[in-house]
């Protein structure tokens, strides 16, 4: 990594502490702390500043997370995560432009896992939007996995990779595959209806 990120404050949005967060924040630290950086961390709702400030590593879903809620807003409009808490096939499913992604609990999950800057002098925000806890440190495990792979592909450019983290119950956070980079269709606005269904596939 670059001196420049060495030097810098990282800013880490967390949903809350819970063991599975906690195991994400984990993996997150190793990565911060390979930086030589200092991470500062705060709540969701407690976060009030603006984009592009520091850097920042987003984590947990829009339900559980108001930033991250935000973020998706503003920053991936073409992404809409279906938050009823009613039991049913699309509950957390994502959809990504005019696709659909739904969860199979512990057999197919997928997360977003993002690096978004609002211009050359403003820092980055990743973020990961998982449909549960696992899939967040699955994406987490990911980038430092692949960061310099990342590093060489994107550069300083956004990007919006979709993962699915494959048989979560029997291999954890271990297995993911990139199913794409989903980049244009999450920072395009949203079509009205999804035009396919995807699960497990």
């Amino acid at each position: 990594m670059t001196d420049d990120v060495r030097n810098i404050v990282l800013g880490v949005i967390a949903a809350g502490i819970s063991a599975s967060l906690g195991f994400a924040l984990l993996e997150l630290s190793a990565l911060i702390k390979d930086c030589g950086a200092h991470a500062q961390i705060i709540t969701h709702d407690t976060a009030q500043q603006g984009f592009g400030e520091r850097t920042e590593y987003c984590v947990g879903g829009p339900t559980s997370n108001q930033r991250m809620a935000a973020h998706l807003r503003t920053l991936l409009p073409g992404v809409r995560i279906n938050v009823e808490q009613e039991p049913g096939p699309d509950r957390v499913a994502f959809q990504v432009g005019s696709e659909r992604y739904r969860m199979e609990p512990g057999t197919a999950e997928y997360v977003l896992l993002a690096r978004l800057t609002g211009g050359q002098e403003a820092r980055p925000v990743f973020l990961f939007c998982g449909q549960r806890a696992i899939t967040n440190q699955a994406a987490t495990r990911y980038v430092a996995r692949n960061y310099d792979k990342l590093r060489r592909k994107h550069g300083n450019k956004s990007f919006c990779l979709l993962l699915k983290v494959v048989n979560s119950q029997a291999y954890g956070p271990d297995v993911v595959e990139l199913v794409g980079d989903v980049t244009r269709e999450a920072q395009s606005p949203t079509p009205s209806t999804p035009v396919s269904h995807r699960a497990g596939s």
